[in-house]
Parts: C-alpha cells; sequence; structure tokens
C-alpha cells in the first residue's frame, strides 16, 4: 500500500535584523499572553475580539441576533535558532499575525531572495513590482500559467519587485509554489516541532549567491541597514522638506488601497480632508511649516476615510508616506515608502555614463521666465520659424485603447519633436518621458498621422513617414545653467528606458535644458 501524502501547512517566515532584541521584536502587549513553549520558540497570541460586521446594519439593515462576525486571530511564534555559530530569529505568524510585529524589524527581501534562488526563471505566475525611477507606482500582474519573468510587464531599469509568485521544483518546498517578498509564503510538509530545520535550510537559501544568474538586477538597489547612515540620510531629509525641495521629496499612498472605497484623506479625522496626500498639506501641519525632526514625521499620521461610514479605512505615518531621491556623500539614494534605498555603484555609473552620452539639442532655446508651461510653449514656437504649435491639441486615436493623446509641444519645420517640462522631480519627468514614448509609437500608425492633419486642418505628416528623418527633443526647464539639464538620479535612469524604446523604433532623440531665470 502507498505511503499517505504528508499533510502540508501553509507557513509565513519572517527573518528578524540582527541588531534587534528579542523584547524589542513585537508590541509591548503581545509578549502577555503564551500558547506554546518549548527549547528554540515561544508562541505568543493576542486574545481574539469579535465584532458585528458593520455591513449587517448598514446595508442589510439586520438587526436581529446571527452568527456572523468578524474574527482577528493574532498568533505568532518566535523561533530562536544558532545557525553556524550566530543566533538567528525567526518569526511565523497565523491569521492576523503579522500585526504583532513592530515596524522596521524584519529583513528586507528575505523571501524573494529564497524565491530567486529556488525556481527557474519560467516558473513565475505573479510580480507586484514599485517604480522606483519616476511615479512610484505599484503594479500587480499575473498569468494563469507559468511564465518567463521576462515576459512581465517589469521594467529591471526603473522597477523592483516586491513580491513574487513561482513555482519551484525542488524538493525542499515540496515542489509547491512559493510566495516570497519581505516574507516566504509556502505550503510544506511541516509542524512546529520540527520547523526549524526548513527554517535552517530557508536561510542558507537566502544567503545564496545563486539568484545572481538570472535575476542580478535584483542588485541595482538594497536597503539600507546601517543605522548611522540611515540617521544622515533622515537628518538630509527633514533638510530637504524645510527648504521645500519638492522635485527631491514628495507624498504618495503607500500601498494598493481600494480606491472606489476611499472618500478622502485627513490628519485629523474630525476635520475636512483632501483628494490626494500633498507634501505641500503635510508641511501645514508643523510650526512655522518647519519640521524639526524625522521622529515628528512618523508620530504623525495620515487617516483614509471610509466612503460608506466615514471611518478609517486606511492609516500611515507620515513618513511611510514619503517619497525621496536624495544624493549624499556621492552615492544616490531613494526613500521608498518608509525605507531607505542604495543604488549599486556601478549601475549609477553606467546610468551616468549613458545620460552624458545623449546628444543635445542645437535650437536656441529662450531662457523661462517663471511662467506657466503653455505659456512658455507659446513663447517658444514664436522663436522658431515655421514650427507649429501643437500644446494641448489632442488627437483622438481609434480602436488602440489610447484615448486622446499630446503629439509633443511644438513642431519645427526640421521635424523636430519638442516635449518641454519643468524639472519636478522623477514623477513630472517621467510624464515628459512617457508623452514622447506614447506619440512616437502612435506616429508609425498612418491613421493616427491622419487624424493629425484633420486636427490641424493641414498636411503635416504625409504616408511616407520615416522615423529617422524625425528627432524627438525632451527639454527640461530647470534652475541651473547648463548645457545639460539637471535632473534626479531616477528620472536618468527613466530617460534611458524611454530614449533606447524610442531609437529602437528609428528616432533620432536629444536633450536640451532651458534656464529658468
Amino acid at each position: 500500500m502507498s505511503e499517505k501524502r504528508k499533510k502540508s501547512n501553509k507557513i509565513s517566515i519572517y527573518l528578524i535584523k540582527e541588531d534587534i532584541n528579542y523584547n524589542q521584536i513585537l508590541k509591548e502587549f503581545a509578549y502577555n499572553h503564551v500558547l506554546r513553549e518549548d527549547k528554540n520558540s515561544v508562541t505568543y497570541y493576542s486574545p481574539t475580539r469579535y465584532n458585528r460586521p458593520d455591513w449587517l446594519t448598514s446595508y442589510f439593515k439586520y438587526s436581529e441576533d446571527i452568527n456572523i462576525s468578524n474574527s482577528h486571530a493574532q498568533v505568532i511564534s518566535i523561533h530562536k535558532i544558532l545557525i553556524d555559530g550566530k543566533e538567528r530569529i525567526f518569526a511565523i505568524p497565523f491569521g492576523n499575525g503579522k500585526y504583532l510585529l513592530n515596524d522596521d524589524v524584519i529583513e528586507e527581501q528575505f523571501g524573494i531572495k529564497i524565491l530567486l534562488n529556488s525556481v527557474p526563471i519560467d516558473g513565475f505566475r505573479q510580480l507586484v513590482v514599485a517604480n522606483y525611477g519616476g511615479d512610484h507606482r505599484i503594479k500587480n500582474e499575473q498569468t494563469p500559467k507559468k511564465t518567463n519573468i521576462n515576459e512581465f510587464g517589469f521594467d529591471i531599469f526603473n522597477d523592483f519587485v516586491r513580491r513574487a509568485t513561482a513555482k519551484s521544483e525542488e524538493e525542499i518546498f515540496n515542489n509547491n509554489t512559493i510566495t516570497g517578498g519581505d516574507l516566504l509564503s509556502v505550503s510544506v510538509p511541516v509542524t512546529v516541532e520540527n520547523v526549524n530545520e526548513f527554517l535552517i535550510l530557508c536561510y542558507e537559501r537566502y544567503n545564496s549567491d545563486k539568484y545572481k544568474e538570472n535575476f542580478s538586477w535584483l542588485d541595482n538597489i538594497r536597503e539600507v541597514k546601517e543605522k548611522s547612515i540611515r540617521q544622515k540620510l533622515n537628518d538630509k531629509l527633514v533638510m530637504v522638506i524645510n527648504n521645500k525641495e519638492f522635485d527631491k521629496v514628495w507624498a504618495a499612498v503607500p500601498e494598493i488601497v481600494e480606491w472606489e472605497k476611499i472618500l478622502d484623506f485627513r490628519f485629523n479625522i474630525s476635520k475636512e480632508g483632501y483628494d490626494d496626500i500633498e507634501i505641500q498639506n503635510i508641511i501645514e501641519l508643523y510650526k512655522d511649516q518647519t519640521v524639526t525632526n524625522v521622529t515628528s514625521l512618523k508620530s504623525k499620521k495620515i487617516y483614509a476615510m471610509s466612503m460608506n461610514d466615514n471611518k478609517i479605512l486606511y492609516d500611515w505615518t507620515i513618513f511611510n508616506c514619503l517619497i525621496g531621491e536624495i544624493e549624499f556623500e556621492g552615492s544616490a539614494y531613494c526613500l521608498n515608502f518608509g525605507k531607505w534605498y542604495k543604488v549599486n555603484k556601478s549601475f549609477v555609473d553606467t546610468t551616468n555614463n549613458y545620460y552624458e552620452s545623449i546628444r543635445l539639442s542645437n535650437i536656441s532655446f529662450p531662457d523661462s521666465n517663471s511662467e506657466r508651461e503653455d505659456e512658455y510653449n507659446q513663447r517658444l514656437c514664436s522663436s522658431i520659424g515655421g514650427s507649429i504649435l501643437m500644446d494641448k491639441k489632442t488627437v483622438k486615436t481609434k480602436g488602440m485603447g489610447k484615448g486622446s493623446i499630446e503629439v509633443c509641444d511644438v513642431l519645427t519645420a526640421e521635424k523636430q519633436l519638442i516635449h518641454v517640462k519643468k524639472n519636478g522631480g522623477s514623477s513630472y519627468l517621467s510624464h515628459l518621458f512617457n508623452q514622447a514614448a506614447v506619440s512616437g509609437e502612435m506616429l508609425l500608425d498612418k491613421g493616427f498621422r491622419e487624424e493629425i492633419n484633420k486636427e490641424f486642418n493641414e498636411s503635416i505628416f504625409n504616408d511616407s513617414f520615416m522615423p529617422h528623418n524625425y528627432t524627438i527633443v525632451l527639454a527640461i526647464i530647470t534652475n541651473s545653467n547648463t548645457e545639460r539639464p539637471k535632473i534626479p538620479f531616477f528620472s536618468k535612469v527613466s530617460i534611458q528606458y524611454a530614449i533606447d524604446g524610442l531609437k529602437r523604433k528609428g528616432y533620432n532623440v536629444e536633450i536640451k535644458n532651458i534656464y529658468n531665470k
């Protein structure tokens, strides 16, 4: 008779940072209740609360007693294991047990490194990536079957992986699907009595460099773990905020949310809120609009209020909503939703070298007088003989899912498509680069060119359109009187991706600095 398949348990594992003491791992109240204890581990729990769901009354108007409730089980096991003479601590939560963990106690990328060291390149089912080279959007993409990671909409120059799901073909993971991010989640035939052996195997896999064979891009950026450097970066961040250098720091919602459920965002739940989170509104909370230290950014909260009952739907600290790009001691750093990351030096050098190699436009651009972009574009068009002002003239597309797009701001008689944008940080410049990329793609379509001719009532583009005859000029208004625009590092990452795409289509691409006097 064949042996029965061992029952698997789905477990999620966090690795605790080395410099965190045992009594700092969990919120203080969590240590009050012990579920079980042995030589290497202690399992804690928070007494479960049962609540009647609000929607029973608000939606169904149901007031009678009924056996329907919300459950909030919170259980977490803490395992201390000696590995190669070094004690490491692991946390395994159950239910909502992860909420018993204190902030900033877990190793970043623990699960994703194990996953990338344990799955084939064509075994991926889902990717959640965050963009750090432009608008910092979060994308969640999944496929119906196992797929090569390169088939996802994942840009190794602008995105980093927050979480991935892929199929393992290894016995230590029971040949099951793995989810890896900061945590590792997998179904394996282990229990609390023998899980320590599995934790040791996971730790060994975490320290492996095998991932570099297919996923070397993981090292383009890394979390800053040194407390002394984080403190210096935090001090620099406070200085940047107080100087109102909002091209280097801004605010955004730090996770994927259900926007249709959000009424507004508030700093005080009893006061009127805002449609979005803006750094300009944040600094108004502080006396004389001056932030004293990063602790004050971590102590104040932002609340997303529910559309249904005007109650708190999400809440975050201000610090966790900040995005920053700072150059410090010759290195580039980014603050991404509460974590500092340092960019790999070779990646910085390669990116900077590429940016310095981009051809400069020889068009004579007038200086900016701090006017609006549309006003500047009108003046620019007037200064270039035979040019056409296309700013704010959107052209509809048919059957291609693009809606209406702007071809460019100014088209010269020399077939130069000029796109102009003020330097407001990576999120603003990302819009410039995307606009140029989309326009360049659409111009390859004959139907789209015909729509442009109809919109302007003249034959601007003819049937013999050839991309190599056109030059796309990315013109950036800055406060620096330099030949080449001074832009944030992560904008240099974004522009490389955009230019490479345009060049593959056959276009010439140039850049230009416009001095804002």
